[in-house]
């Protein structure tokens, strides 16, 4: 994978940060929407308080912290191409120039993506 060090310009920095958010919202969204099938059965009476209080628990504990750490502690070009592989924003948000300083990268997430 080609290094993410590459020069990126100060709209192509902020476009990625804006992305990298857009990516974010969109992964805890799906997630989320998981957990408030929890507080559905909850409230149709499928699913006891204290197991909903645990479901939050295991997702706080879990994937929100996990998408946390993802988007806060990794590199905005790297999540960029990691959020375009797996469909999470649309390729053509990227101008040519920054889609040409991600393609090696976006390609290695849809490779790792179709092997999983």
């Amino acid at each position: 994978m080609a290094s993410v060090s590459a020069k990126f310009t100060k709209s192509e920095r902020a476009l990625l940060r804006e992305l990298t958010s857009e990516a974010w919202e969109t992964e805890l969204g799906e997630e989320l929407e998981k957990l408030f099938e929890d507080f559905t059965k909850w409230l149709d009476h499928d699913m006891s308080a204290m197991d909903l209080s645990d479901r939050i628990h295991e997702f706080h504990n879990g994937p929100s912290r996990d998408l946390y750490s993802l988007y806060t502690g990794v590199d905005p070009a790297m999540i960029a191409a990691r959020a375009i592989a797996m469909g999470f924003i649309d390729e053509k948000s990227l101008n040519d120039e920054l889609r040409s300083k991600l393609a090696e990268q976006i390609e290695t997430f849809r490779r790792l993506k179709k092997d999983e």
